[in-house]
């Protein structure tokens, strides 16, 4: 397998940033007209920011892979509501928003998943959290011992994991445990499925104070951290879409 094909690329995209972007690559007129409908049914402003910001996000990074234009991508429905490029390009791709950030990890030829967090959690959620994890480990055919992981740092793993899979936390997290392989690094057990756990890597990253972002793939690979960067130029807006040469650049942060 290639250097690039082994890339994982993972795009953030603070919030504020979500108004730059949209007038640099059309807005709302990019989107398909059942992504507009749905954008416009979200009733609080904060969650319409981060729908199109995901969604423009997600063209944003596919099209820097592919080479691609951004009008190129139309998206599908899985059953469980994941959107998957169609046509593919050779490409997958997994979001992930909360307040104040906005992940999309992009991948070519293997299943992906990632979930962002905004931390630490507030007590509701610790608490919900720490009762979810308890009831998964104590119950069921596949009972366990607790693990020993952080209860924050297991959760987005288990997210990213399992939208990777493509089944969601509905899937429940039993008989899911992770092992901790390299400094942010770690593999996965799972008891359901343990051929296909045996292929997949996952990745925490904390690229801001407030956030913690999982990254889950299928045979790893090498992180490469992205984000819209602004040059001079300037995209040009709709109808008249982005070449490749006049996107936002890519920047790899040190």
């Amino acid at each position: 397998m290639s250097e690039d094909t082994r890339a994982i690329d993972v795009w953030t995209l603070p919030e504020q940033g979500v108004a730059e972007l949209a007038s640099r690559m059309g807005g709302t007129a990019l989107l398909s007209s059942t992504e507009r409908e749905r954008h416009d049914r979200l009733r609080r402003p904060a969650s319409r920011r981060r729908f199109l910001g995901g969604r423009l996000l997600s063209r944003l990074a596919l099209s820097i892979r592919a080479e691609l234009p951004p009008d190129t991508w139309q998206f599908a429905l899985t059953r469980t509501g994941r959107p998957e490029p169609r046509p593919d390009h050779g490409l997958r791709f997994n979001l992930s928003h909360t307040d104040g950030l906005i992940v999309c990890v992009v991948t070519q030829g293997r299943a992906c998943g990632v979930d962002v967090e905004r931390v630490p959690f507030d007590p509701d959620k610790t608490r919900f959290v720490s009762a979810y994890f308890d009831t998964a480990d104590r119950s069921g055919p596949y009972r366990s011992a607790v693990s020993d992981l952080d209860p924050t740092n297991r959760w987005v793993l288990t997210e990213a994991y399992l939208k990777g899979l493509g089944v969601g936390l509905a899937d429940g997290p039993a008989g899911v445990h992770f092992r901790r392989t390299g400094a942010g690094r770690f593999s996965v057990t799972d008891h359901r499925r343990p051929a296909t756990a045996a292929g997949w890597q996952l990745q925490l990253l904390r690229p801001y104070p407030n956030h913690l972002i999982a990254v889950a793939t299928e045979g790893g690979g090498t992180l490469r951290h992205r984000s819209p960067a602004w040059g001079r130029q300037t995209t040009p807006p709709m109808p008249h879409l982005p070449r490749k040469e006049d996107l936002p650049c890519p920047s790899t942060p040190r």
